[in-house]
């Protein structure tokens, strides 16, 4: 159900006033910027380590190492910036990993022993800075509205899925004209400009954790709502990574392997679409039930899915792209749920936790999903993710009450109205 006092509004109005807000338009630039390096260095390690190794196990483990460092990097940057505010920590980071990413491009290209590789590219996985989760606990500085807060929120979603799509496409290019090295030193001066860009701002110095000299500093698991949003975020990393290997194994049993990528193409298209759409509109359902609702949505998408998947591909195409839109609200508005029941001056930890929860769950799942394949019909990697899902969804049910609790005395003053918008009937 949806309301709003504007007739004539459009879906894209909102996304217009966002980014109009004071403050806004340099950090959210260098935030998209920023989320580039991303999904350009977890292709550009690879091929590096590849074309100077000839061996895809070691190019494998240097991607892995820079994947689980940048999982754990958010962690600790996380809490970091939360004790000591966005700046020492961007700039510290950013250069940081400038640095190590140099460093390891002169240690692949000059044959060095692979432990100092996988090392380096853990290194500077775990140094990529946290731009994207700065940029979203800096939204509550920049606008007060609550259905505004909502469109920021989706808006950020919506430009880190542009940047995981854009991002390989950079690297083909600079791997047409120059090679891996140069794919991968660019990835590397993004990461660190776009860091140092968006600690320049007036925004970001100015930003400090709400409450963390008032009270004992508290972890991302402090509260139960923040856990029940890491649990539910871990299961649904694990759904998509199952849906990771179920593609591409549906599309070698279809006889074309390269229709893998345009499968995942689809499902990034209806997420664009559904956060597009969703974040452009005012909602009065409660963020928890909206939550709930997305989850389980997304568990009977993926069974159609299921059904589908021995059909022809463009049948696979037209559901991928509807159960993508079904989704995509899921993790905007676990997002915003956050600014309701994350622990006191621990709103950045709490979203790095939520991601790396994502991330850890995307690994275990591509794992069994690897496992099971070799076991059973590509199929059954779909219904294994649709029930991933669907224990998201039942989960959620389950501690739906820790994440209705009003936030704690101290919260910012949009935080408490986003309280009051929840308990709106």
């Amino acid at each position: 159900m949806t309301g709003g006092t504007h007739p004539r509004r459009t879906v894209f109005r909102p996304y217009a006033l966002v980014v109009r807000a004071p403050g806004a338009p340099l950090p959210l630039l260098a935030s998209f910027l920023g989320s580039l390096p991303i999904s350009m260095l977890t292709l550009g390690v690879l091929l590096l380590v590849h074309t100077t190794t000839s061996s895809f196990g070691s190019a494998g483990l240097a991607s892995g190492a820079l994947s689980a460092g940048n999982a754990c990097g958010l962690l600790i940057q996380g809490r970091l910036i939360d004790r000591y505010g966005q700046t020492r920590v961007l700039v510290g980071t950013g250069l940081g990993c400038t640095t190590l990413l140099i460093l390891l491009i002169l240690a692949a290209t000059r044959h060095a022993p692979e432990a100092l590789v996988v090392a380096l590219a853990g290194a500077g996985g775990a140094c990529i800075p946290a731009t994207i989760s700065s940029m979203r606990v800096l939204w509550p500085t920049l606008v007060r509205r609550t259905d505004e807060l909502e469109t920021a929120y989706a808006l950020l979603a919506m430009q880190f899925h542009i940047a995981m799509i854009t991002g390989p496409l950079v690297v083909s290019g600079l791997l047409l004209l120059a090679g891996p090295s140069v794919a991968v030193l660019a990835a590397a001066g993004l990461a660190g400009s776009s860091a140092l860009v968006f600690a320049s701002t007036r925004a970001s110095r100015r930003w400090r954790s709400s409450g963390v000299r008032s009270q004992p500093r508290q972890t991302a698991l402090a509260t139960p709502g923040t856990r029940t949003l890491l649990v539910a975020g871990l299961l649904g990393g694990t759904a998509f990574g199952l849906i990771s290997v179920a593609i591409p194994a549906t599309a070698v049993d279809h006889g074309a392997p390269a229709v893998a990528g345009v499968l995942f193409a689809c499902v990034s298209a209806g997420e664009l679409a559904g956060g597009t759409l969703y974040g452009g509109r005012s909602w009065r359902i409660p963020r928890s039930r909206r939550l709930l609702l997305a989850q389980a949505a997304g568990a009977g998408g993926i069974v159609v899915v299921t059904i589908v998947s021995a059909a022809q591909s463009v049948a696979l195409m037209a559901v991928l792209v509807i159960f993508g839109a079904l989704y995509a609200p899921a993790g905007i508005a676990a997002s915003s749920l956050l600014d309701d029941v994350a622990a006191e001056g621990a709103l950045t930890q709490a979203y790095t936790s939520m991601v790396a929860a994502g991330l850890v769950g995307a690994s275990l799942g591509s794992g069994f999903g690897g496992l099971l394949e070799n076991a059973t019909a590509s199929w059954m990697l779909f219904a294994a993710a649709a029930c991933a899902m669907a224990a998201a969804a039942l989960w959620t049910v389950v501690r739906r009450h820790s994440l209705t609790r009003a936030a704690p005395a101290g919260h910012a003053a949009c935080d408490s109205h986003a309280a009051a918008a929840e308990a709106a009937p």
